[in-house]
């Protein structure tokens, strides 16, 4: 079968987010969801690959004025409210963060009244 070319570059991607994930300690569901969210739109895939690739957000991505780094904070003041610790310890999983923060990008593409209305209200009463 000459001239067929196959690339293996999601195959690598999908594998290690999904390491990523376990890492985290999401679930294989969640996980899911969140790739099969992730392919759906390319410039999040394309996020998502230079995260994999640098342990860094490209932040090339924004709405509603959030980028993924913006929203990877805000993951951190969330989590440092709810274990009242003032900053995030060692403890601190910032691979899930990140994770989240890809999961709440795609919902504010999906929803950006509701999600940049979540974002703004305040961390202490948003159910996101």
């Amino acid at each position: 079968m000459q001239g067929i070319l196959y690339d293996a570059t999601k195959v690598k991607i999908c594998q290690a987010f999904y390491e990523i994930c376990e890492y985290a300690e999401l679930s294989k569901e969640w996980a899911d969801e969140l790739w099969r969210d992730t392919l759906i739109h390319k410039e999040i895939y394309d996020e998502m690959v230079y995260y994999i690739e640098h342990h860094t957000f490209q932040d090339h991505v924004k709405v509603c004025g959030y980028t993924l780094c913006d929203l990877y904070v805000w993951q951190m003041n969330r989590y440092n409210l709810i274990k009242d610790t003032g900053k995030n310890p060692r403890s601190c999983n910032k691979e899930k963060m990140a994770m989240q923060a890809f999961r709440t990008m795609i919902e504010l593409i999906k929803n950006p009244e509701e999600y940049s209305r979540r974002l703004e209200y305040g961390q202490g009463t948003d159910k996101l």
